[in-house]
């Protein structure tokens, strides 16, 4: 390893993945006077959010040099080097460096079947997904992940030819499952290379717009399909809409654009919002797109299909029914702490993290394992 590298190396060791948030997120409830107060926090959630970190760069990737023994190429290398781990559950952070194909070969990316067989939607897979926006200042999405263990890293990406984002990414597809998960910072550089795929697993995010992705798996539905459209997996269209698209309008049309294929993981519909105020379900049913659009100053999804759904009664799953309860009784009107105290409130045995993106403000708020005491703060810095 050459002298400078080091040094560059040391530097980047030493420097955070984020920049301060300007706005960020008040703990005070941010509802109007004329709407009931909300009730008492979930047990565990603190009165409020951790302060985001202080103001610091990302700093430039060094220049790309072949000669590395370990066959990474410097951007390679800064992106790995700044593996950092914040969580024990674990939850790490990682900056993502240059272009997106330095990683595996596209047949080995987003192959949902490398970790277990999820082809049907089991009674794990249970997440909630809501976005709050009744006040133009403090817009938060919420989302649960609900699954099986689910080691994460919260992942910064600026590429050269899209917005720069932020993204949860569960490592586990990645092969670092049980122990091996939390020794991650321990390894060396040539032993993280399966992290440099990490960009084509977001399984939620939010980029420099404010536009807000989430999934959720839902019972089996039929895809349009066109041979004229690119076909992207499921998860790699969250990462075109991440890169690609400022508001809702430019995610649905890359969505229109291309055939998505489930690829061995289970059928999903999208909840999509941007800081504008407007919120979308995407579903797929009958071979066709359905685009639901928000009718109020909220958004609501878990894990049926609205498109058949009766909405003039009970839903038929408790955690949709709360969701909607609480933003119906405050009018979308939710501050960040109060939407992390709601995702506890509907939070499983099963769930895995909890995210709080703030679309108006670039503050992301996250929960590993339930733990709502020990919340993470971090902030999506300027393009």
């Amino acid at each position: 390893m050459s002298t400078w590298y080091k040094a560059i190396a040391a530097v980047i060791s030493v420097l955070t993945l984020v920049t301060a948030c300007v706005g960020a997120e008040p703990t005070g409830t941010g509802m109007p006077p004329t709407v009931a107060s909300p009730p008492p926090a979930a047990t565990g959630i603190p009165p409020t959010v951790a302060s985001p970190p202080p103001p610091t760069t990302i700093p430039t990737a060094p220049p790309t040099d072949e000669g590395r023994a370990d066959g990474l190429s410097e951007e390679q290398a800064a992106t790995l080097g700044s593996l950092e781990q914040v969580d024990d559950y674990p939850l790490y952070t990682m900056q993502y460096y240059g272009a997106y194909n330095q990683g595996a070969p596209s047949t080995e990316r987003g192959r949902w079947s490398v970790r277990t067989n999820v082809s049907a939607v089991s009674p794990a897979w249970a997440c909630s997904l809501f976005a709050a926006l009744g006040d133009a200042d403090h817009m938060p999405y919420g989302r649960n992940f609900d699954w099986e263990y689910s080691p994460a890293l919260l992942l910064f990406t600026d590429p050269p030819d899209g917005y720069a984002s932020v993204s949860m990414v569960d490592i586990a597809y990645l092969g670092f499952e049980g122990a091996s998960a939390g020794t991650l910072a321990d390894l060396p550089l040539a032993r993280r290379r399966s992290l440099l795929n990490t960009p084509f697993w977001p399984f939620d995010g939010m980029n420099e717009h404010g536009l807000t992705v989430g999934m959720a798996a839902v019972p089996g539905s039929e895809m349009p399909h066109s041979g004229d459209k690119e076909t992207v997996d499921s998860l790699g269209v969250i990462r075109e809409m991440l890169d690609h698209a400022r508001d809702v309008d430019e995610a649905i049309a890359i969505l229109e654009s291309h055939n998505i294929s489930w690829n061995g993981g289970p059928p999903l519909h999208y909840l999509i919002a941007d800081p504008s105020g407007r919120a979308v379900l995407v579903e797929f049913y009958g071979g066709e797109m359905v685009s639901i659009p928000n009718e109020t100053a909220w958004h609501v999804a878990t894990n049926h299909l609205r498109t058949t759904a009766d909405e003039t009664g009970p839903s038929g799953c408790w955690r949709y029914d709360e969701i909607h309860r609480r933003l119906t009784e405050t009018e979308g009107w939710l501050t960040a702490p109060e939407a992390m105290t709601l995702l506890a409130g509907v939070a499983q045995e099963n769930t895995q993290w909890s995210v709080v993106y703030g679309m108006s403000s670039g503050q992301v708020t996250v929960v590993m394992g339930q733990e709502y005491e020990e919340a993470h703060t971090f902030c999506l810095g300027p393009h």
